[in-house]
């Protein structure tokens, strides 16, 4: 990973790339998401000389029927096609469980597509059930992990 640097990153400048990459057919409003604005949210952004080619977000917010109230979602890791395969994915991914970590989240979870459920299996993450049938973007499961305890291991510029 040393070709690649994480910073944490304004909405605004996450919104492009995970509307690139995951919601083409919505409108530019449409991933300006409302969890976006919560102060307790992160977004990271992984750069390959300069350029931005993943981003993800995590924020809190309750698992669908679960009990769980310390529960963190995921929102839209995206990782550009050619940085596919290197681990940028599972760094960003295991920013988001540190992030939810050290706010004393107990669960975190996200919805993904049926394509992608085998990223998050290999990360420890199961499913919650059967897929479920979203209008614009197909086929989707809901996904989820214990957080466990993480110490820092990058820091974030």
């Amino acid at each position: 990973m040393a070709d690649y640097e994480l910073q944490t990153i304004a909405p605004a400048e996450a919104r492009p790339l995970r509307r690139a990459l995951l919601h083409q057919l919505l409108p530019t409003a449409a991933v300006d998401y409302q969890s976006d604005h919560d102060p307790e949210s992160l977004h990271i952004g992984a750069f390959k000389d300069g350029a931005l080619v993943g981003v993800a977000s995590v924020h809190p917010q309750a698992m669908p029927n679960s009990p769980e109230p310390a529960a963190w979602r995921i929102r839209d890791i995206a990782v550009e096609r050619g940085h596919r395969g290197r681990g940028v994915g599972a760094w960003l991914l295991e920013r988001c469980l540190e992030h939810a970590s050290t706010r004393s989240g107990s669960v975190i979870w996200c919805t993904t597509r049926v394509a992608a459920y085998g990223f998050f299996e290999r990360m420890g993450f199961s499913r919650a059930g059967p897929p479920i049938e979203d209008p614009d973007e197909g086929p989707q499961y809901t996904v989820y992990a214990e957080v466990p305890p993480l110490e820092r291991s990058w820091r974030l510029a």
